[in-house]
């Protein structure tokens, strides 16, 4: 049977705020059953690292979840930005501990993480976290994965005694980001995104040019750029 174009329509237009509602009814993300760091990291972006990424060590008691793994293998030279025991990477206390926090202890009314009066986690973050802590592996990069970004001002031509620039780290997709400026066997580290007043004492240092290059890593792997050459005079 054909239905007119003004009937399909005005059936349309009843059925669509139905349409709407079962959309909405269904927005809660499946669950992972065996989640990987892809699968949690964003959880703790919106959750926890306010606290517990790069200002852990006064804010969140030293536990910095913004990165599984920042070692050389996967940071190379960024690895140095990284202070020692604030990176999760799948440390011993990285799965106790989030289960310590995440679930209502005895004689407890409300679990450690979120503190109150913030409101609970939504079921399916806690059960996706806490199933992570079990068995907290890596696993492979989210696809399509982009390295982060470095940006430069006041880059100078030459320098004298002091080689002084901006440099600014962020990340495409919303990782974390940490990095280092490399020039004349010297580094100068950045364990954060944003914006760096970055400054070498180039006083004793030869005349002539020198490379500069950054080294930067988003906890997936790392990427080397070249900022330029810098003509030293004095």
């Amino acid at each position: 049977m054909r239905v007119g174009l003004r009937t399909a329509l005005s059936r349309a237009l009843l059925l669509s705020p139905w349409l709407v509602a079962a959309v909405g009814c269904n927005s809660t993300p499946a669950e992972p059953q065996n989640p990987a760091w892809a699968d949690v990291a964003p959880i703790f972006r919106g959750e926890c690292d306010s606290c517990h990424g790069w200002t852990a060590p006064t804010t969140g008691a030293g536990y910095r979840f913004d990165f599984f793994d920042a070692t050389e293998g996967v940071c190379g030279d960024a690895a140095l930005a990284m202070e020692s025991g604030v990176v999760l990477a799948g440390s011993p206390l990285a799965g106790p501990q989030i289960q310590t926090d995440l679930l209502v202890q005895k004689g407890a009314r409300w679990p450690r993480m979120p503190p109150q009066p913030s409101p609970a986690l939504p079921d399916w973050e806690r059960d996706t976290l806490e199933r992570w802590a079990a068995q907290p592996i890596k696993g492979p990069s989210p696809p399509g994965n982009r390295a982060p970004n470095i940006s430069i001002a006041g880059y100078p031509a030459t320098a004298d005694d002091q080689l002084s620039f901006t440099a600014i780290i962020d990340d495409p997709d919303g990782d974390s980001t940490i990095g280092v400026i490399e020039v004349n066997g010297l580094a100068f580290l950045m364990g954060r995104p944003g914006s760096f007043d970055v400054q070498f004492d180039s006083s004793i240092w030869p005349a002539g040019p020198q490379d500069v290059s950054a080294v930067l890593c988003d906890g997936w792997s790392s990427a080397t750029i070249a900022l330029g050459s810098v003509q030293i005079r004095h």
